[in-house]
């Protein structure tokens, strides 16, 4: 999505949907960075996300900046040197995982949006 589109349609949301939709689009990330067609996508999807997380931190409560913070850092660290076969999963697994905590933050996760692995609830 265009960088000023997106800022529009972000800077119109509560804190709460704001890291919805950061949530979505890590969860994307964890889906599309496995393909390697898609790899234009998930390195933009990466920056999205640190825009979303630099446009939204003001609105978040406090408790939770510094985890933003190195969420966003990750991203952009990951667009630095995405893609590399070899992490394709590794990244796919972490935004996965950032994205379930950003649910959770926000209060939007429930145990039912989880899913089981052997037993664990990942």
């Amino acid at each position: 999505m265009e960088r000023k589109a997106l800022y529009e349609r972000i800077k119109t949301q509560t804190w709460q949907q704001q890291l919805g939709n950061l949530a979505s689009t890590l969860a994307t990330i964890s889906t599309q960075a496995t393909i390697p067609q898609q790899d234009k996508l998930t390195s933009y999807l990466l920056r999205d996300a640190a825009l979303i997380i630099e446009w939204c931190a003001k609105n978040v409560p406090e408790p939770f900046h510094s985890e933003l913070a190195a969420i966003q850092k990750e991203c952009l660290a990951w667009k630095k040197v995405f893609p590399l076969e070899a992490t394709r999963n590794l990244l796919s697994i972490h935004t996965r995982h950032q994205s379930d905590r950003i649910l959770e933050i926000a209060g939007l996760s429930n145990e039912e949006n989880s899913f089981s692995v052997t037993g664990l609830i990942v």
